[in-house]
């Protein structure tokens, strides 16, 4: 009666008795349902899958979440993703009543002493597990005994790219995983059932690449140690063409314009039609390295050689006529009558006007000397039609040609 009174007299002391008691009920609750797990985990083999007793495989359902999607390398022929790895599975040795609706372990020493999947990647290079600030996994149990187990690693994988497009390629690349050491009838890997398999943020951006289409796969490894069960994502990628339109494609139509100058040079200037042919064969021969440095040494040829190499022939012909030209402008005349027998189309070169010599006193083609010099301006001014013709037509086939190919097979 006496502690009535002093509730009656003291009415503030009802709600803190109510928020002692609903505190202290909660960390019981928190105390008994750490001692559930602690209890259960006394009397589990962690060698023994969860469906052991049962003489079934375990279903392993798996889901990706991709945080980055890296640029494909072609020099090193792989990529880099970076991704939350989830697995779910049922453990009914981890089932309990009462308590938490779910219990997140997160005791390291805990977390080996639960069985779990050998998850291993087939295509991997490198790899690496998140650890800042702390470890990047999570290790969820539920009461009906649901486990799941999620990890967020980076992964360099590897990717056989075919390269014969190149850069007007498409690619598929691929993430598989299977189990190491357990069978077919230990583990049986599933793509996540409960939702989407794969999902991508919708910010990350592929440098260079489009992304097309991405697809799951159920596959089963066949090996001499047995079968195993595994699980592909398909990517397909379609290379972007304005990188290297920038740093390739323009940079050498602008050198082999560069070298179609010596053409409206005179015959006889040496120096600078020599220098700008070798300057623009040389410009042309360190941007070709640069492209090689970045590729791998592959033996089939590739888009990129087709057009560097074509560029090399329209630089290097340029050079050839002007030798040729200078040559023409500087031999002696043999037969002084061969103007009039081989007569050249107006449009090249155009026949002299007949003039009076002055000091000779006689009618001459003017234009003509002791040389083939004539000639040799004639074919300049053939040359500054046939080169860039020629240039021309071949862009007309290499566009079409490699645009259309690289549309059809992506």
């Amino acid at each position: 009666m006496a502690n009535l009174l002093v509730l009656s007299s003291q009415p503030w002391l009802i709600p803190l008795l109510l928020w002692l008691l609903t505190a202290v009920s909660a960390l019981q609750t928190h105390a008994t349902q750490k001692e559930r797990i602690l209890q259960i985990l006394q009397d589990y083999d962690v060698n023994e899958w969860p469906d052991f007793q049962y003489g079934r495989p375990t279903v392993v359902d798996v889901q990706m979440y991709f945080n980055s999607f890296g640029s494909l390398s072609a020099a090193n022929m792989d990529f880099t993703i970076d991704l939350f790895l989830r697995q779910r599975w049922r453990d009914q040795r981890l089932a309990y009543s009462g308590g938490l609706p779910s219990y997140t372990i997160i005791d390291p020493q805990l977390q080996q002493k639960i069985w779990k999947p050998d998850t291993f990647f087939d295509n991997v290079k490198q790899a690496s597990l998140h650890t800042v600030t702390v470890p990047n996994v999570l290790l969820r149990v539920n009461q009906s005994g649901d486990v799941l187990y999620s990890l967020r690693l980076t992964l360099t994988l590897t990717c056989a790219l075919e390269l014969e497009l190149f850069p007007f390629d498409a690619q598929r690349c691929f993430v598989k995983l299977s189990s190491y050491a357990h069978m077919d009838n230990v583990i049986k890997y599933y793509w996540w059932r409960q939702g989407k398999a794969l999902e991508i943020d919708e910010n990350i951006e592929i440098s260079q690449f489009d992304l097309l289409e991405n697809y799951t796969e159920e596959r089963t490894v066949v090996l001499t140690t047995g079968n195993f069960s595994g699980l592909t994502a398909h990517f397909a990628l379609r290379r972007q063409n304005g990188y290297h339109l920038l740093q390739t494609y323009i940079p050498t139509i602008l050198i082999v314009s560069i070298s179609w100058v010596s053409f409206w040079l005179d015959p006889n200037a040496v120096p600078g039609r020599v220098s700008l042919g070798v300057t623009t064969l040389l410009t042309l021969t360190t941007l070709a390295s640069g492209i090689r440095q970045s590729l791998p040494p592959v033996s089939y040829v590739k888009a990129i050689d087709v057009w560097i190499g074509v560029c090399m022939i329209m630089v290097f012909g340029a050079l050839l006529e002007f030798t040729f030209v200078n040559y023409l402008a500087n031999k002696k005349m043999v037969d002084s009558r061969l103007p009039e027998i081989i007569h050249l189309p107006r449009c090249l070169a155009g026949y002299p006007e007949i003039v009076e010599d002055p000091i000779a006193g006689e009618q001459k083609k003017e234009g003509y000397g002791s040389t083939y010099i004539f000639y040799a301006r004639a074919v300049d001014r053939l040359s500054r039609i046939v080169f860039p013709g020629g240039f021309l037509i071949f862009n007309l086939i290499y566009w079409p040609y490699y645009i259309i190919l690289q549309r059809a097979i992506a």
